[in-house]
């Protein structure tokens, strides 16, 4: 078995082992320290209709949530709606009359979050919740959405970019169902209209993503994994003009490095910067994956750091901490990531890189990411921090129509640095505990196909980008394999459709 198949299915073990631990089966809310304040709450209560506008229980809410999964599945939270940090796990529960209760802190906006599918494929759903009352669930999610793209396209059209009519067009069509949710008169009709409402707004989103990719910033990078020293062949196809950068675009490939001290291994990653530089590419190193930062002592993790510096001294970028905020990290890795960060910025001119785990609501909440960065993570190494990426795969943690408000809240979280994707991956086999599924629910390589597109743009599409996707599976996944659609996806990304 590869090292990368160990490591993707040790991370959905665990991923999925906690998490049937941290949301009770009763479904009441599991609440972070203090993240209720003085305590006092008020109390909503939620709808929720499938597309003939049939009512759902909480019951029936779980089994599309979790894709029928079950309690591996139940992923709601509650969180900040500024910061998106958590305020509490698995906050629904089954209220009087058939309806779904939930209960908020007062004079604080809250955001509920759960993964939830359109057509596209299962999305964190985000819901800006009202402080009171009685509302449909998705119509909730469906304005959301609707109001919180208005800027984006508005962008979209002063710039004229390629397809923002079809934006444009799904954007009409979610104002037309939310007007008539107005004025249903009846919460079975006011269901089909927020199903219907949700679909097109879903349909925007992920239009506008992939639209304003297209602004990305000129140095901006394509990215790819070399979990293994590629051939020559391999290299040169990444970085053709028919590969992943699409001849319009630097493609920037990322060494995970095994051994250090194995001078066959780094004899085969000096040429592979080499080469990379010779045809026009750059070279991020990764220090340690996170697999293998956790087992390394402080002093075993130094001497990696300083073997590699003085191995490959000419590379443009380091990973200096891989997935921090993995629930299977134990303890130290952020102050690891700061030594490696600052023995990179003391030795060399490189870039600095650190990749956060994503994750909002399926493990222990203190791990989600924006709570796990807010505590853990000090002005001391983000004064070292070039680039803050993020490692997604939404098999295990849907994104979806959430992708840009969760980099736009990583921009506000990180305002110091540049914003990316450095690690995505879809369908290995070892991904396959994962309940949830984007792009197609049948087809593995149009579902590939479709999350390396969409995550691609939505990272790429802001101004301070630094680059995306870094797809784990590269070598695996590329053109004359099965699922090797990857490449002409990022090259469709980066050439603007």
């Amino acid at each position: 078995m590869t090292f990368e198949t160990n490591r993707r299915r040790a991370l959905a073990l665990l991923g999925t082992g906690i998490l049937a631990t941290s949301v009770s089966s009763c479904g009441h809310a599991n609440v972070t320290p203090q993240a209720m304040g003085d305590g006092a709450t008020t109390h909503l209560s939620l709808r929720v209709s499938d597309a003939q506008g049939n009512a759902l229980n909480l019951e029936a809410l779980r089994r599309i949530q979790s894709n029928g999964k079950g309690e591996v599945g139940y992923d709601d939270a509650l969180l900040d709606a500024k910061t998106l940090e958590v305020i509490a796990v698995g906050p629904l529960y089954q209220d009087e009359g058939g309806v779904i209760g939930i209960d908020v802190p007062t004079a604080r906006a809250c955001t509920l979050t759960m993964s939830w599918p359109t057509s596209h494929g299962y999305s964190a759903l985000m819901v800006d919740l009202p402080a009171s009352g009685e509302h449909d669930l998705l119509e909730l999610a469906a304005r959301t959405l609707h109001e919180r793209q208005a800027e984006r396209y508005q962008r979209a059209t002063a710039n004229g970019l390629k397809g923002a009519d079809e934006a444009g067009t799904l954007r009409a069509s979610a104002q037309k169902s939310l007007d008539a949710c107005a004025t249903a008169q009846s919460w079975a009709e006011r269901g089909r209209l927020a199903s219907s409402a949700l679909e097109s707004a879903a349909g925007a989103q992920l239009a506008l993503d992939r639209v304003l990719a297209a602004q990305a910033p000129q140095d901006a990078v394509i990215g790819v994994t070399f979990t293994r020293v590629p051939t020559a062949a391999e290299i040169a196809a990444a970085l053709a003009p028919g590969g992943p950068g699409g001849g319009k675009r630097k493609v920037s490939a990322r060494l995970v490095i095994g051994d250090p001290h194995d001078a066959q291994e780094m004899a085969g990653w000096r040429g592979t910067v080499e080469s990379l530089h010779a045809q026009g590419g750059q070279a991020l190193v990764q220090i340690c994956d996170s697999h293998d930062m956790v087992v390394l002592t402080d002093a075993a993790w130094d001497m990696r750091v300083d073997a590699l510096i003085k191995a490959l001294p000419n590379v443009d970028a380091w990973e200096v901490g891989n997935e921090i905020g993995g629930d299977w990290l134990g303890g130290g890795p952020v102050a690891k990531a700061q030594r490696a960060a600052k023995a990179v910025r003391d030795r060399t001119s490189a870039t600095t890189v650190l990749t956060l785990y994503y994750q909002l609501g399926q493990t222990d909440p203190t791990y989600s990411l924006f709570s796990y960065a807010a505590r853990e993570i000090p002005a001391s190494i983000r004064e070292l921090i070039d680039v803050v990426g993020l490692s997604v795969y939404p098999q295990l943690h849907p994104l979806g129509t959430a992708a840009d408000r969760v980099l736009n809240t990583l921009e506000a979280a990180f305002s110091s640095s540049r914003i990316a994707v450095t690690e995505l991956g879809y369908g290995g086999e070892d991904l396959n505990a994962g309940p949830w599924w984007f792009g197609s629910a049948s087809d593995p390589a149009a579902a590939r196909t479709a999350v390396a597109e969409h995550v691609t743009g939505a990272a790429l599409g802001r101004s301070d980008a630094w680059g995306a996707p870094f797809w784990w599976y590269y070598l695996e996944d590329q053109v004359g394999t099965p699922g090797g659609q990857v490449a002409p996806a990022l090259a469709a990304v980066s050439t603007g459709f």
